[in-house]
């Protein structure tokens, strides 16, 4: 039996870089902006000895050249951007190439935090979207809870939000909804805290989960708006 030998172009041979081995991770997919954040990168599947630069969206990072150890891999450390005023979080490609070799990850950087716009209004009427970031941490995917606390400091209602998605766990804005779930909310501070568990713990310094808390001003016609020195003043001007 004779058997047929394709003849294959010269260009199908080419394989790329990807899936010659090369291969780049970070240590996390997703870091909390702090002052201390740091962001480890390590590649391996390159050539042995040879130079390597490192790239974040495409420019080269400071101090991020270097040779391949005689594994053809490397490792190297470095602080991501910080994020702008109004960002909650923002996604960056790292790559790392090494002569005709390259190859990227994807990592995000965010801020933990929540909110509800708008934010003034009648809250007896008042229709807010809820916003958080960077809830996905701890957990890939949670479930979103606010919980409300009332001016006394006990728990009144509890209220899912939505699974938050994506590299940090992120709820860009849910469907508008009353901000206050029940009928004649009492008048003074309220706390709502944000937090991935449908049982409520009260969050403070060191707690070993996950949580943000918005305090609510509700206050009577009339009353001065808050002020560091009265945080929620009561008392109607005459």
């Amino acid at each position: 039996m004779r058997r047929a030998l394709a003849v294959l172009p010269l260009a199908i041979l080419l394989v790329p870089a990807a899936a010659r081995g090369a291969v780049v991770q970070t240590d996390r997919t997703c870091y909390l902006q702090t002052d201390k954040t740091n962001v480890t990168v390590s590649g391996n599947g390159y050539t042995p000895g040879r130079p390597y630069s490192v790239l974040l969206d495409g420019t080269g990072l400071e101090g991020g050249l270097g040779t391949m150890d005689a594994g053809g891999a490397m490792q190297g450390t470095f602080a991501p951007p910080a994020l702008g005023d109004d960002e909650l979080e923002r996604t960056f490609t790292v790559q790392v190439a090494s002569d005709a070799l390259a190859a990227s990850s994807m990592f995000t950087v965010t801020r933990l935090k929540a909110n509800f716009t708008p934010s003034s209004g009648d809250p007896k009427k008042l229709r807010v979207r809820f916003s958080v970031a960077g809830f996905g941490l701890a957990t890939h995917n949670p479930d979103v809870y606010v919980h409300y606390i009332a001016p006394g400091g006990t728990l009144k209602e509890t209220l899912r939000l939505g699974k938050a998605t994506g590299q940090c766990g992120r709820i860009a804005r849910t469907a508008k909804r009353r901000l206050f779930p029940f009928d004649a909310p009492k008048l003074g501070k309220w706390q709502l805290q944000f937090d991935t568990t449908k049982s409520f713990t009260k969050g403070v310094t060191g707690s070993k989960f996950l949580f943000y808390s918005v305090g609510v001003c509700l206050q009577p016609p009339g009353a001065p708006r808050p002020s560091k020195s009265a945080p929620c003043p009561q008392q109607v001007r005459s």
